[in-house]
């Protein structure tokens, strides 16, 4: 049995090693990934500006994060996009469908708040990534390379 709720601070050192396993367990250096101090104020960089950042825990969940099984949020853009970030599972619960339930949880979020669009980026070396977000009727806009890897663009009007 799973919960999904909203993060709050109390869930940070567990978002943090979460993000960072999940960032390894796709291949990539979590030290090379900039811009992920949001993780450590999640009430004042998501919820705060307007925005939502949600868990998915178990009860028997992984000891290392504290029950956290998958994470993702997203942030406001504009009046008319958010951009979702922070997208995350612990890799011994990839394909249980937590992922699944986040983002249909997300997409009618802010839906309900009138956004229109919703954005995302993540590399084209997170190949479960790739595949996933076009499984759920993301479509790819744009590539660019940002030092070693190449960033991968998607949208998706909910």
């Amino acid at each position: 049995m799973t919960e999904l709720r909203r993060a709050t601070d109390a869930d940070s050192d567990a978002m943090v090693a979460l993000h960072r396993a999940a960032i390894r367990s796709a291949g990539s250096d979590p030290d090379d990934v900039p811009g992920n101090e949001d993780l450590y104020d999640p009430e004042k960089a998501f919820i705060d500006a307007g925005g939502e950042l949600l868990v998915v825990c178990r009860p028997d969940g992984p000891d290392r994060f504290d029950g956290l099984v998958a994470m993702g949020g997203y942030k406001p853009r504009d009046e008319a996009t958010v951009e979702l970030l922070r997208m995350a599972v612990a890799p011994d619960a990839q394909g249980e469908g937590h992922g699944s339930r986040l983002i249909e949880t997300l997409e009618s979020r802010a839906r309900a708040a009138g956004y229109e669009r919703i954005e995302l980026e993540t590399t084209a070396r997170q190949e479960r990534a790739m595949a996933f977000y076009p499984a759920h009727d993301y479509t790819e806009t744009g590539r660019r390379q940002v030092d070693e890897c190449e960033v991968v663009r998607f949208e998706k009007s909910p």
